[in-house]
């Protein structure tokens, strides 16, 4: 058997090194003085970037029914009412349920609703009740949570963590801001709940739960968009249960009535934000307050 060299094997390819080691000698002379006295150029280094979504942007890890089997979670038949939040948005002055603008994706997609440092912006709380029955009370719950966009999953290690790297919002009542609800920077004012009795429900609905709050922007924020969440839950809180555990209670899967849910994001700005009303903003969906 007669075996062929290729030109370009061990033997054919001596010459082309060769030849490529007189380039190498011809050339760096010339590349050295280019750069002679010149400081060398460092590396780029990657800038690291945030996560713009995390976990706490879609409220998937209250319970898993969110967004995966809807069919589970709009069931009527296993939930005492339905919870809906809902704002100005899209800063026209008007708050539309039925604008894709004002609610949807762009409640959980950060910046959320986005308000100035000294003004109010009212967010309508609608709880629609389901014919069911049951005995105990129902439950409707606000609370305010931080969002941590340098981390997935959302969370701070630490209260004071979070305090230095988000804004900061109160939430009033009325407009009036006689009866202050939540305080973002105050531990002790993160949650309130509503509750109603099941004998009544749901006919004393608006006198028990708030059909409206006002969101006051006090602090922008630092760093980051859609760096402040406030999650509306109602649930069934069984007879006989003991209130100061029913927050995390209300989170168990296999229980008679799931608990649902809602939520908004909020940034809060230096400044308000320019807005073109399409009615005088006669509702008064965004107040001034000054800075306090």
């Amino acid at each position: 058997m007669k075996i062929t060299t290729s030109p370009l094997s061990a033997g054919g390819l001596a010459p082309l090194f060769g030849l490529f080691s007189v380039l190498l000698a011809v050339t760096a002379p010339a590349q050295n003085a280019k750069t002679a006295g010149k400081e060398p150029v460092a590396p780029v280094e990657p800038v690291a970037v945030a996560p713009l979504q995390t976990n706490m942007d879609m409220p998937n890890s209250f319970h898993k029914y969110y967004g995966q089997r809807i069919n589970n979670w709009r069931d009527s038949e296993r939930t005492v009412a339905k919870v809906d939040l809902d704002s100005d948005l899209n800063l026209d002055g008007v708050i539309n349920n039925n604008d894709p603008q004002d609610g949807g994706a762009f409640e959980g997609t950060p910046p959320g609703l986005q308000i100035g440092k000294g003004e109010m912006s009212k967010v309508v709380i609608r709880v629609i009740p389901y014919r069911v029955d049951f005995d105990g009370e129902v439950v409707v719950t606000l609370e305010l949570d931080g969002i941590n966009r340098n981390v997935s999953s959302g969370e701070f290690e630490s209260f004071e963590q979070e305090q230095a790297l988000t804004g900061r919002v109160r939430i009033w009542r009325e407009a009036s801001r006689k009866t202050l609800l939540l305080d973002s920077a105050d531990p002790a004012r993160r949650y309130v709940e509503f509750s109603s009795q099941y004998r009544v429900y749901p006919y004393n609905l608006p006198n028990e739960i708030p059909r409206v709050v006002y969101v006051e922007g006090v602090k922008p924020s630092p760093q980051h968009t859609g760096d402040l969440r406030l999650l509306l839950t109602c649930s069934h809180r069984a007879p006989g249960s003991d209130p100061k555990t029913f927050a995390e209670s209300r989170k168990t899967l296999l229980k008679s009535f799931r608990t649902t849910f809602d939520h908004l994001l909020f940034t809060i700005l230096p400044a308000p934000m320019p807005k073109e009303f399409v009615n005088n903003n006669v509702e008064a969906n965004w107040v001034k307050v000054g800075a306090k």
